[in-house]
């Protein structure tokens, strides 16, 4: 089969891709290799400059919207800040990737689910793309296959890093305890080195997360256990529980595009290392994704317009994200006291997650006022 487009991976980056793909007339191929919907390792909270990338519908998924953020230290010691409007709104990821596909699908986009990606092989004017079933022509492919990329490794692309990893869990709990954590996001550092622990609330159940960005954290499964039952939170057998690894953006500019392949999303490395957040950076590295593509097929130049858009429009924000991150996870305590004494810090933090401020915005204001950030 012959394609103009083959985006292998159906999560926000290679499902955005795709859909804008099909709508401006591209025979675009999206492929899967889990079956859908299935279950993705993700605390699920959309920021408001995320709501901006999506299409109608996606409210509808919404199980619960946080107004506040309660910042902890070891579980102790709670900083509230809390708005009048809404910060995060929580979904399940696998409803939520679902809807993206759907979408994609609608635009007219093939989709097949169960396909799993064996092989990448970039031969001008093709790309040959092997599943377990056949061999695929296309004229450009899009690695939107998470942080362990095989179309980066096909391709040669140089390998972002593994960051950290995080261990997720959708968590039943009684009404009571679910009513306590309602409309709030709970954030706790200092229980594990260079990370945090959360609490979201969804629809019946909370998802409880831990999560380092060092790849020196042992035995995640006992601290998550142990953040847990410090919050008196039961963690039953039943409990569905998941790991991931956290992937993180190259150093410099880096090269995401060869001649026929583009990365996206966490295969490119694109996640926040301050947060661990990644759904924004793919949405939007999707949508430069098929932007380029579109032109390149369009014979209106090469892919290298990509990479160049990232670095433009994505990168500035994740660097200035790293050096906030690099003083916040080697002086939690520290960090924690100054937010006491001084809670705008606190509410500007959360701003940014709003998408109302912006990382270079608030590490300026840091930078100017308090000498540890210098």
């Amino acid at each position: 089969m012959h394609y103009d487009v083959v985006v292998c991976g159906a999560g926000p980056a290679g499902a955005t891709a795709a859909r804008e793909l099909a709508r401006a007339g591209v025979k675009v191929l999206l492929c899967e290799k889990q079956k859908l919907p299935r279950y993705k390792p993700c605390g699920g909270g959309l920021t408001g400059k995320t709501w901006e990338e999506l299409e109608p519908g996606w409210e509808e998924l919404v199980e619960d919207t946080a107004c506040r953020v309660i910042f902890y230290h070891r579980e102790d010691d709670p900083i509230e800040v809390a708005f009048d409007r809404p910060v995060v709104k929580l979904v399940m990821r696998e409803r939520f990737d679902e809807l993206l596909v759907r979408q994609a699908a609608a635009a007219g986009a093939e989709v097949r689910d169960g396909c799993r990606v064996e092989g990448v092989v970039e031969e001008e004017p093709w790309v040959r793309v092997y599943t377990g079933q056949e061999v695929l022509l296309a004229r450009v492919i899009i690695g939107a296959d998470g942080a362990r990329s095989l179309v980066a490794g096909q391709l040669s692309f140089r390998p972002s890093r593994a960051l950290g990893v995080a261990l997720e869990c959708e968590l039943p709990v009684s009404p009571s305890v679910l009513e306590q954590y309602r409309h709030s996001l709970l954030l706790s550092y200092g229980n594990i080195a260079s990370g945090y622990g959360w609490v979201f609330p969804k629809g019946d159940h909370l998802s409880v997360g831990i999560g380092s960005f060092s790849r020196k954290v042992k035995d995640l499964k006992a601290l998550f256990q142990q953040f847990c039952r410090r919050l008196g939170l039961p963690v039953s057998p039943e409990a569905y529980c998941r790991a991931a690894v956290i992937p993180s953006a190259l150093p410099g500019e880096p090269v995401l595009h060869t001649c026929r392949g583009l990365l996206v999303g966490d295969a490119a490395g694109l996640v926040d290392p301050f947060s661990g957040e990644g759904i924004y950076y793919a949405l939007k590295s999707g949508r430069l994704a098929a932007q380029a593509v579109i032109s390149f097929l369009r014979g209106e130049g090469d892919l290298r317009s990509y990479s160049s858009s990232v670095q433009n429009e994505l990168l500035p924000s994740l660097n200035y994200a790293g050096r906030i991150a690099k003083v916040v996870y080697s002086l939690t305590p520290v960090i924690h006291r100054l937010v006491r004494s001084h809670p705008e810090v606190a509410r500007r933090l959360v701003e940014v997650l709003l998408g109302s401020r912006t990382y270079p915005e608030l590490w300026h204001y840091l930078r100017a006022r308090y000498r540890i950030f210098r």
